[in-house]
């Protein structure tokens, strides 16, 4: 494990003089690398602000959550620039100005994570050693803000959406594309890995899903791929399924196995979603690019 990671929940507390509060996000920061990342969660997210201060202005939390998004995806371009490649292997990039010293200059953590006069605030902090920076985030995000009441995770599919990352970031893509952890309803929601979001939007416009249908055995297959088939029609009946949805596949390698995958992904273009293979690079960033007046609209 060669990476440390100092990390702070993002918490709201709209009474500071009661202390009351639910913690909404979570940032991360990379010691060696400075890398910065950070996951929170969506303004659609009110069920449990509601039941924590009745009497409060949703809009109050919705706004702040929001502006939360902005100013920290801001930093991250600008903090992120040279420490891309360096967050896996730790390393320092020798061109990139020193944002992590003991004395005499900007600390990056302990800067971003002091004590600010808002409703947001930064609580509980610490530090991990992890061999991977995006497994570590999610288990923070999983234990501070979800509370671990998740489904089992598909380690195959983690992995198989860092790939598509950095197939996206290569093409200069992935500051589209961010995980939407909450699409859907306080009665039924889902999360999606990869979402293009129109600013002003709260239901993605696009939207990638890896999905790993090299299981075991053919019911494991035909398990997971019905589970993604019902997410998707429980969307369209709630009105929130993005406007395009593709899935990106991975079958195995027996005759069962691909059988099943293909009985799955027949199903999900008949909802109509797309479906492509992982090794279809071409097409899963020809569905990726965004109009380009769209694309300067957004980053406007």
């Amino acid at each position: 494990m060669n990476l440390v990671v100092n990390f702070a929940a993002i918490g709201f507390r709209p009474y500071p003089e009661i202390g009351e509060f639910v913690n909404v996000g979570l940032v991360a920061v990379e010691a060696k690398s400075r890398y910065l990342c950070y996951r929170l969660v969506s303004p659609q997210r009110t069920k449990r602000i509601s039941a924590c201060f009745p009497e409060i202005d949703l809009a109050i939390f919705k706004n702040g959550i929001r502006r939360i998004d902005s100013e920290l995806s801001a930093l991250c371009i600008e903090t992120n620039l040279w420490a891309d490649d360096a967050k896996q292997a730790g390393k320092n990039h020798p061109s990139q100005s020193d944002l992590f010293v003991e004395d005499g200059d900007i600390d990056l953590f302990r800067s971003l994570t002091s004590v600010q006069s808002s409703p947001f605030f930064y609580g509980a902090r610490g530090t991990r050693l992890t061999e991977n920076l995006d497994d570590c985030l999610d288990q923070l995000y999983r234990r501070y803000v979800e509370h671990w009441n998740l489904t089992p995770v598909d380690y195959e599919e983690k992995k198989l959406t860092r790939d598509i990352r950095r197939l996206l970031h290569s093409h200069r893509l992935d500051r589209l594309y961010r995980e939407a952890p909450w699409v859907g309803t306080d009665a039924y929601h889902v999360g999606i890995p990869l979402a293009f979001t129109p600013k002003g939007q709260e239901i993605p416009e696009k939207a990638i899903k890896p999905l790993n249908l090299a299981q075991a055995t053919p019911t494991k297959i035909y398990t997971h791929g019905d589970e993604w088939m019902a997410k998707v029609r429980r969307l369209q009946q709630v009105g929130c399924l993005p406007d395009e949805f593709l899935f990106v596949v991975k079958k195995g390698k027996d005759e069962e196995s691909r059988k099943a995958a293909d009985e799955i992904c027949e199903g999900l273009e008949q909802l109509g979603a797309g479906v492509v293979g992982i090794d279809d690079e071409k097409g899963i960033v020809s569905f990726a690019k965004i109009e380009e007046q769209r694309e300067l609209k957004l980053t406007s």
